[in-house]
């Protein structure tokens, strides 16, 4: 396989890999613990606090949509976008815990108690991207903190250019759902990885499980590195393009980061 720092850095990167795996199994921890990739960069990507995930496309997945626990989070009322994805036949109909409006999250996430109960429900949490923005201040520390359960963006239908003619306002009291679309957004969320953008001059991103063959380990990390390199996919990547790396590191939520390439001086 290619890879994009070089035959050198890819062998390096399997050898770590090989030992990670080998550790995290001599301890008895899960098959499936994540592996994460840890980039260090001469500055942060922002200044200010972002809660948006930015999704990374990547070869091998790491989980099916049909395997979580899914909330979906609509403006209110809730019924416009209810039905059409949970009607029989439709491509979603099955996929859904639950779909909540704004209001009805407002009134769970009150007290800290009532938000945890929430959060042990769902192990992803999709939200309509015209209120995504107001969620930080309704859902508060226990779902934002080190970016625990952060809503994903999902538009429930596709913006058409008649929609784009109309003033903003106008445009979010769209009502339309789109069941397909909103499936093809789900797929991509939970097959493939993401980042958030970060004040720490740091990205940190799953790239697979300690059960997975190394190779795909590879693969995966391939990937995500070309993806934040290349200009072509801005703006969620080629943020690294004017930002460079300066180490990659690779490890699990317990183990000691294992270096894979460093930049040289």
């Amino acid at each position: 396989m290619s890879f994009p720092l070089g035959k050198k850095t890819l062998e390096d990167t399997k050898k770590s890999l090989e030992s990670l795996i080998a550790h995290e199994i001599k301890q008895g921890n899960s098959g499936h613990e994540f592996v994460y990739l840890v980039i260090n960069m001469e500055r942060p990507l922002t200044k200010v606090r972002d809660h948006t995930p930015r999704i990374v496309p990547i070869p091998n997945r790491l989980s099916r949509i049909s395997e979580r626990s899914v909330l979906l989070i609509t403006k209110d009322p809730s019924t416009p976008y209810r039905d059409p994805l949970t009607r029989a036949k439709s491509p979603t109909e099955d996929l859904f815990k639950d779909i909540m409006p704004l209001k009805k999250v407002k009134t769970l996430t009150r007290s800290t108690k009532s938000a945890k109960n929430m959060l042990s429900e769902y192990d992803l949490i999709l939200a309509d991207h015209r209120i995504h923005h107001l969620l930080p201040d309704i859902m508060g520390e226990v779902f934002y903190r080190a970016h625990k359960r952060v809503p994903f963006v999902v538009q429930l239908a596709q913006i058409t250019e008649e929609d784009m003619k109309k003033p903003l306002k106008r445009q979010e009291r769209v009502e339309r759902c789109d069941a397909q679309y909103v499936l093809k957004q789900m797929r991509s969320i939970a097959k493939n990885t993401y980042y958030f953008p970060s004040r720490d001059a740091q990205i940190v991103l799953k790239v697979g499980y300690i059960d997975t063959e190394p190779e795909k380990l590879c693969q995966n990390i391939g990937a995500v590195i070309e993806f934040l390199h290349n200009e072509k996919f801005l703006p969620s990547g080629g943020v690294l393009k004017k930002n460079p790396m300066k180490e990659l590191f690779v490890k699990t939520n317990n183990s000691a980061s294992l270096p894979i390439w460093v930049k040289k001086d």
